[in-house]
């Protein structure tokens, strides 16, 4: 077994290449090999629950259950308010200039910010859901009731998860929400399970959750108080005008990206599409997200290195560290989605035999992937460089262009047309955001940025 890492880590420094610096090749590879044990053991046990509440619930109990935590998905983001993007950005440098002050002001402002954001959200989404005419809210107040508290949980764990990572504690930073929320969530599903005569509804899988999502949040809470202990005596000292100056950009950033990545499933519900084709849709999307569990350990690992090479005027190393890192996941993750291409049918048959007529959706959504690990983590690059409003107005761009063409697509095509939009509104937003990177930062991205870059000194 040792033989067997030291090959594969003699293979990823080759990968890397010379033009890294040593130190920054260690980073990235210590970082992303706790990353992608624990991302990818823990991928699985989630693919295999929401398999689980599929095969148990039936497709129409899929649907219900994946429009239920989509509304709360887009809430939670939006009422996290940036916060963690924040801390993910300005903890690094803090903790490079030993400003410990800072540490401590920027960890109490964001975790008492979010959590009163977070209650107002739960409580306005109930509300909403309870006294309006929004009838895709309306349908499923009973189900809100549980849910709605998802939100400030998910905003504290988020903000302190971010935190340890942007502190350099990638494993840790990753714990709560990757290991510890899957984990329970499972076990509180499988207690349901087991005290319900082997029967399982949509309504205790979203208990079920919830439940999970509190244990989350308190483990991710003790964390960031067990590794800041050192700055525990120290005075706060706080920026918050220039916080807020960012973090207002990263928040719009942070929900326009997540309507844009859910809007599809809003859409379809919205035009009454019935839930069981909503749960095919969703089962083609989960086994999508599947084939991306690299890019979620290259964004992971890499938003903090692009901060502190930005901090330091290091561009040239940042221009490698970006291209290099993009090149070593698009190679894994496009032999990971010919597979699903290949073998998309059986697997989608696994949530059930109705399940099968998601594969087209799963076709164009495997497209869709090998464009957004194609061009890199452009978006969070921009974020980390101070660009974060230029790229707060195109993902908006994008956001409305999507939303045009799902009015246009869905009544015509149905799940089909929502996969077809959610293409062609990803191509616009790549383009755009490589220009701005390229334009604005001199960053080439996609996985031919450094091609591109000797080109032009092969030319001079």
């Amino acid at each position: 077994m040792k033989a067997l890492f030291r090959y594969i880590n003699v293979v990823l420094q080759a990968l890397l290449g010379k033009e890294l610096d040593a130190k920054i090749k260690h980073y990235f590879l210590t970082g992303a090999y706790k990353s992608v044990v624990m991302q990818g053991s823990i991928a699985l046990l989630t693919f295999f629950t929401a398999l689980f509440i599929a095969r148990v619930t039936g497709d129409t109990g899929f649907g219900v259950y994946t429009t239920v935590f989509t509304w709360i998905s887009i809430i939670s983001v939006g009422a996290t308010l940036g916060l963690d993007d924040l801390v993910l950005k300005q903890l690094p440098i803090y903790h490079n200039k030993k400003q410990g002050t800072k540490i401590k002001g920027i960890l109490s402002w964001a975790n008492g910010l979010g959590l009163v954001v977070g209650v107002f959200s739960a409580l306005c989404l109930l509300l909403l859901a309870e006294l309006s005419d929004i009838e895709m809210l309306h349908q499923y107040v009973d189900y809100f009731y549980w849910a709605v508290w998802v939100i400030p949980l998910f905003v504290l764990m988020h903000i302190n998860q971010a935190a340890l990572r942007g502190l350099h504690l990638f494993g840790w930073g990753q714990f709560a929400e990757k290991f510890v929320q899957p984990f329970s969530f499972f076990i509180i599903l499988m207690l349901f399970y087991a005290t319900q005569n082997y029967k399982l509804t949509d309504e205790h899988a979203i208990i079920a959750r919830t439940f999970s999502f509190l244990i989350t949040a308190i483990v991710a809470l003790w964390l960031l108080f067990k590794f800041t202990t050192a700055y525990r005596e120290e005075k706060a000292s706080y920026d918050s005008h220039h916080w807020w100056g960012s973090c207002r950009y990263f928040a719009l950033t942070s929900l326009l990206y997540i309507v844009n990545t859910r809007i599809d499933i809003l859409f379809l519900s919205w035009y009454q599409v019935s839930e069981a084709e909503i749960g095919y849709y969703n089962a083609a999307v989960k086994l999508s997200d599947m084939a991306l569990i690299p890019f979620a350990v290259l964004y992971t690992v890499t938003a903090p290195m692009f901060s502190t090479l930005y901090a330091n005027n290091r561009m040239e190393e940042l221009q490698n560290f970006f291209t290099k890192t993009t090149r070593l996941a698009c190679l894994v993750i496009s032999a990971i989605l010919l597979c699903l291409v290949l073998g998309g049918e059986w697997f989608l048959m696994l949530f059930g035999e109705n399940f099968r007529e998601g594969y087209p959706i799963l076709l164009i959504l495997c497209i869709t992937k090998f464009v957004h690990v194609f061009v890199g983590p452009v978006n969070y690059l921009l974020m980390m460089v101070n660009l974060e409003r230029e790229a707060t107005w195109i993902l908006l761009l994008s956001v409305l262009f999507t939303i045009v063409l799902h009015l246009i697509l869905i009544p015509s095509y149905g799940i089909e047309g929502a996969g077809y939009a959610t293409l062609i509104g990803l191509l616009l937003f790549e383009f755009l955001v490589s220009w701005l990177a390229y334009k604005k930062a001199g960053i080439v991205p996609t996985v031919l940025g450094r091609f591109f870059i000797r080109k032009n000194k092969s030319s001079k």
